[in-house]
């Protein structure tokens, strides 16, 4: 877990980056957020995650690009950040905004498979549980439930005890007396 003075100097060198990347002349970064700033205990050392907007090549032109303008750079925050020691700027890809796209994706495709499906039947609701076999089906119409609400079902039915268990008593919450 990082320090306060760690987290500080981070919050300073991505301002100054910020100000920085901006006055960076010559050098055509594209469409570049600055997403984080990590800085070892030391604080010789910043790692500093990016994310491009565009394709595969823009992104790898632009980690390019900052890797091989790192020590400008550095130059360029030095006075600014005002501490002893001016970290060295290590660039890395934040996957983190392309992987919930991603899965923002993949859900937004599995809903539109899911409504061009028809409703599945008892026994492949069974068959998909796997430890139904053998049980008879549950008493829910099959067109109201999906596979993971069957799932859960099934494990209710497990977890949960019988009626006639006596080991099973409900609480009467009426019956209980107020912690006046």
């Amino acid at each position: 877990m990082p320090t306060r003075r760690q987290e500080r100097v981070a919050k300073r060198v991505m301002q100054e980056l910020v100000e920085a990347t901006r006055d960076l002349k010559n050098v055509d970064l594209g469409f570049l957020t600055l997403t984080r700033c990590e800085i070892s205990q030391d604080l010789r050392h910043a790692n500093v995650f990016v994310s491009v907007f565009g394709d595969d090549a823009a992104r790898d032109r632009t980690l390019a690009l900052l890797r091989n303008n790192a020590n400008r750079l550095k130059t360029m925050i030095a006075r600014p950040l005002g501490t002893k020691v001016v970290p060295a700027l290590h660039f890395e890809m934040d996957e983190t905004i392309a992987n919930a796209d991603k899965m923002s994706r993949l859900i937004k495709d599995a809903r539109a498979t899911d409504a061009n499906q028809e409703p599945m039947t008892e026994e492949e609701i069974a068959a998909f549980t796997g430890s139904n076999a053998g049980k008879p089906a549950p008493s829910v119409a099959a067109e109201a439930l999906d596979p993971f609400e069957a799932a859960r079902m099934d494990v209710e039915e497990e977890i949960l005890p019988e009626d006639d268990d006596p080991a099973w008593k409900p609480i009467n919450l009426d019956a209980l007396p107020d912690d006046d």
